[in-house]
């Protein structure tokens, strides 16, 4: 039993930066109708930047997490300039190319800023453990794994009282609803199609943060996160914000059980098996909305 607790208080940290990622799919793909490719590329960017904020410039925490967020907006700010802006009143297949050209593009910017050495982050919260009494036993907990599933959940409840409170939020739903007539009731898509591409870079750059003391960070690291980020939204419904958060957590426990109770050698597989089954019983994902078709 205490194994199955650390276990899935693991899962849980760990499906939480699955979510953390999935909800940017789910905000652009909510808001544009179609995916970003290159979302797991600024996960790896946010975490190469808060390495630096934290061991070149020696910033407190709150300051790291803050630095990267921002700087990684930035960022992409700039390069949806470039590159997709131009793409807005083409094919929508055309941006979505574009989006695949900018996951390689940022991989080599990493990789000419940092190099392709593997680096360490070093831990950004205390590694003790908490020693909880349970059932006449004692749960270690990690204060990494607490911090995360805080964070996370911080931003979760955040992003989705911006989308309901907020104007931007909500000309963003609109704009998800009918491009046209917000355009006609004075909302500026290219304003609310930039600040979808931002909240999204924003959120990617955090988990990359919480994730890069547990992993080592490398410019390749974003296309297996961005993977099974994408699995997560899926799996709960592609630009369902509740669904990407369940089909993150439902991921993270998926894959720690498998490594626990079978094999960490067929995790990825058991993760797609799972993607799969989902699938077949529900297209549309867990909490995705059917679409009716007519005849």
């Amino acid at each position: 039993m205490i194994m199955f607790l650390q276990a899935l208080i693991g899962g849980i940290s760990q499906g939480a930066i699955y979510a953390l990622i999935a909800l940017g799919y789910s905000v652009i793909y909510s808001t544009l109708k179609m995916g970003h490719f290159a979302q797991g590329e600024f996960y790896m960017l946010g975490a190469f930047i808060g390495l630096t904020l934290s061991t070149r410039l020696g910033l407190p925490v709150v300051l790291v997490f803050v630095g990267a967020g921002i700087i990684t907006s930035i960022v992409m700010l700039g390069l949806e300039r470039i590159t997709y802006r131009p793409m807005y009143n083409r094919p929508r297949n055309a941006l979505l190319i574009a989006t695949l050209g900018m996951q390689y593009v940022v991989q080599q910017i990493a990789k000419i800023v940092w190099g392709s050495d593997v680096k360490r982050f070093p831990a950004m919260f205390n590694n003790q453990a908490i020693h909880i009494p349970f059932m006449g036993e004692t749960l270690a907990v990690s204060p990494q794994n607490l911090w995360t599933i805080s964070i996370c959940s911080a931003l979760m409840i955040a992003l989705v009282i911006f989308m309901k409170k907020t104007k931007t939020g909500i000309a963003m739903s609109a704009v998800s609803m009918n491009r046209k007539a917000a355009s006609l009731m004075g909302v500026k898509i290219t304003t609310i199609i930039t600040a979808t591409y931002i909240i999204a870079a924003c959120l990617a750059a955090v988990s990359g943060v919480l994730m890069g003391p547990i992993y080592s960070v490398s410019f390749s690291m974003g296309s297996s996160m961005g993977n099974r980020a994408m699995t997560a939204a899926v799996m709960g419904g592609f630009g369902s914000l509740p669904g990407a958060m369940l089909g993150g957590i439902l991921l993270g426990v998926a894959e720690t059980m498998c490594s626990l109770y079978i094999s960490t050698a067929y995790k990825d597989v058991f993760t797609f098996i799972i993607l799969i089954i989902v699938l077949f019983w529900r297209p549309q994902g867990i909490l995705g909305q059917a679409k009716i078709t007519k005849v």
